[in-house]
């Protein structure tokens, strides 16, 4: 997704730099909604509820939490990103109207009450991994590391103690990473027939926790 040129990334938005690449959070006004657009897009469990990813964007990403997500941008495109739930609010959430308008009054009203309760995740001492996606172009930089890293600095300065997530018991690569940082599976979890209308029959869960000592008395 290309990102315009003008304006430039403050420089209070921008969390780590590399060679061609960098971490920008919170979002700046002007890629709010390509960074919504994106996140949305990677949301595959909403594959049944909503439709494909061009129809989650239309009706799901037109809003956002911009600091409760980090984009990453290489050579000036936004080629990945990390979100997180806090008390159950996260950094992309529906808008009612946009389901009915699309699917009508009935099927919309449905589909955005299934929306909402796949979204309303977390515990309050927790943040909850909602959305994690690096594109493949741009992996082998160690970007996938670095938004974890800044996920660990949000559970630090949000003063809570560990954030959470699932991952498929197929998704070795993410795995790697997850553990690379420190976090640990806790538990393995089959949905059995349930799970197969949200392509994950069976998962991981992962939880890092925050050194101790290291949290804050952050503002949520």
């Amino acid at each position: 997704m290309a990102v315009a040129t003008t304006p430039a990334i403050p420089p209070e938005c921008i969390y780590q730099e590399g060679e061609d690449w960098m971490l920008v959070s919170p979002v700046p006004d002007f890629l709010a909604a390509d960074a919504a657009a994106y996140s949305v897009a990677q949301r595959a469990t909403l594959n049944r509820i909503v439709g494909l990813p061009e129809v989650r964007e239309k009706v799901l990403g037109n809003r956002l939490r911009p600091d409760r997500i980090c984009i990453a941008l290489v050579k000036g495109e936004i080629a990945g990103l990390i979100s997180y739930r806090m008390d159950g609010e996260g950094s992309v959430w529906p808008d009612s109207s946009r389901y009915r308008e699309h699917f009508g009054a009935v099927s919309g009203t449905a589909r955005y009450w299934l929306t909402e309760a796949t979204l309303r995740r977390g515990r309050p001492d927790e943040l909850y991994l909602e959305g994690f996606k690096v594109d493949p172009k741009a992996r082998g930089r160690g970007i996938g590391t670095s938004l974890l890293h800044w996920l660990g600095d949000e559970v630090i300065r949000r003063g809570k103690k560990a954030w959470r997530t699932e991952a498929s018991i197929t998704a070795d690569a993410a795995m790697r990473v997850y553990q690379g940082v420190g976090a640990k599976p806790i538990k393995t979890i089959s949905l059995g027939p349930v799970g197969y209308l949200f392509d994950r029959p069976k998962f991981v869960v992962l939880r890092w926790e925050a050194p101790t000592g290291a949290t804050t008395d952050g503002a949520a």
